[in-house]
């Protein structure tokens, strides 16, 4: 099924890390129930149960617009205390880029996940892209202007080769809502902060192949630019 997730488990959603640009998977009991469930949570605010109607699921979210099946979805409370979010190793595929997608889009093939790997300070002159189908990303934080702990983002070669090359950015960075991606976030850290660099691993039937930034304890503030309509 389809939920809207209630305002105070989005609150601590926020206080916990993706498991990819934009989404979360999570394990989690249902306020005054037993059975643990497995969702998809996109933006922190839309849940979808992984199970065997996922597909058709998020297919439904596509033909009826992410807005309106939000605000015609049952609110799901989850038990704060139940809330696990899984790792992008719950959800690898054994997918392979093809050679067009190797030479003409420039995807990389191989290697690990970013928080698979070390841990890096930013240069501070480096510019990051956060991609997104929703206008209000909940990652951004628009207040302090930063990004939250436990976000990714893409670098911004990676995003201009995404772009340039006409890429498909849900099947570049392997995005579970196949919705269509309308924003970008523009970031800047400070040498201060702390980074991790990877390579997008295929899932939800998309090969991967981007290049993925995971920063554990987000961005300093004054580190988010400014946004622009995708492609713009």
């Amino acid at each position: 099924m389809i939920y809207k997730i209630h305002d105070l488990s989005a609150l601590t959603l926020l206080d916990r890390p993706e498991t990819g640009m934009g989404y979360q998977i999570v394990n989690a009991i249902q306020y005054n129930k037993t059975e643990v469930r497995k969702l998809v949570i996109y933006n922190t605010n839309l849940a979808v149960d992984l199970d065997s109607n996922f597909k058709i699921n998020r297919r439904k979210i596509i033909n009826e617009g992410y807005q309106s099946v939000l605000n015609n979805a049952r609110i799901l409370i989850l038990e704060t205390e139940s809330i696990n979010v899984l790792g992008q190793l719950s959800i690898r595929e054994d997918l392979s880029l093809s050679d067009f997608n190797k030479n003409y889009n420039k995807r990389h093939s191989g290697g690990k996940g970013a928080t698979e790997n070390v841990k890096e300070y930013a240069n501070g002159t480096e510019y990051f892209v956060r991609i997104s189908a929703y206008e209000d990303d909940k990652r951004i934080d628009f207040e302090k202007m930063s990004l939250k702990s436990g976000s990714f983002t893409t670098t911004l070669v990676d995003f201009n080769d995404c772009v340039s090359t006409e890429d498909n950015p849900i099947d570049r960075y392997a995005l579970p809502n196949d919705e269509n991606i309308k924003w970008s976030f523009y970031i800047e850290p400070k040498a201060i902060d702390i980074l991790q660099r990877g390579i997008v691993q295929p899932a939800f039937d998309h090969s991967g192949g981007g290049i993925e930034v995971y920063f554990d304890n987000g961005t300093s503030a004054n580190t988010y630019l400014f946004k622009k309509e995708y492609g713009k």
